[in-house]
């Protein structure tokens, strides 16, 4: 085995500065591809690329690219009931919406599955978790009292509507 010999230059380096750039612009090029940010756009914009009717009762979880296929598929989450079978209906129609948002063809299978703890919400906000148990009367005036020195109305009503989440999700 031959032996290598690494030469140090005899001049001081500490004025050669090296811009960070030139460091790591070439570490996240290797790591952030435009195929990861696909999922992050679709996660994102999912509400702007499919619109507002099929977002209320269907969201994206992840994406999943195989290189051996050279295809990627997309897991969508719906509630109980009919909406797996009209994503399936409409799968067609919900790619190419994806493929023209990102103007070629990302996306080429969608993933349906389902969830008990998901309900539709009848607002633009889309879908919600299940609501834990109702609170009681000592747990408003509870929650009343701990918040009735804060004195901006909305601070206030925020903070008491936590608080009832946080109670309501409470396991006993």
């Amino acid at each position: 085995m031959k032996k290598v010999r690494m030469q140090f230059s005899k001049e001081p380096h500490c004025c050669e500065l090296e811009s960070l750039g030139s460091i790591f612009v070439p570490i996240i090029k290797g790591v952030i591809k435009g195929e990861d940010l696909v999922e992050v756009d679709i996660i994102l914009k999912w509400r702007d690329i499919i619109g507002k009717e099929m977002a209320m009762f269907c969201h994206p979880l992840k994406t999943h690219y195989n290189p051996r296929d050279n295809c990627r598929t997309l897991y969508v989450e719906v509630p109980i009931g009919g909406f797996a079978l009209e994503i399936q209906h409409k799968e067609r129609y919900i790619l190419d919406k994806i493929n023209a948002y990102f103007g070629y063809k990302a996306v080429h299978k969608i993933n349906v599955s389902q969830n008990v703890n998901i309900k539709i919400k009848k607002t633009e906000e889309g879908l919600c978790r299940k609501k834990g148990r109702e609170l009681s009367e000592d747990e408003k005036k509870y929650l009343s009292e701990l918040s009735e020195t804060i004195k901006d109305d909305n601070l206030r009503e925020i903070l008491i509507k936590l608080g009832e989440n946080i109670m309501k999700n409470k396991k006993e």
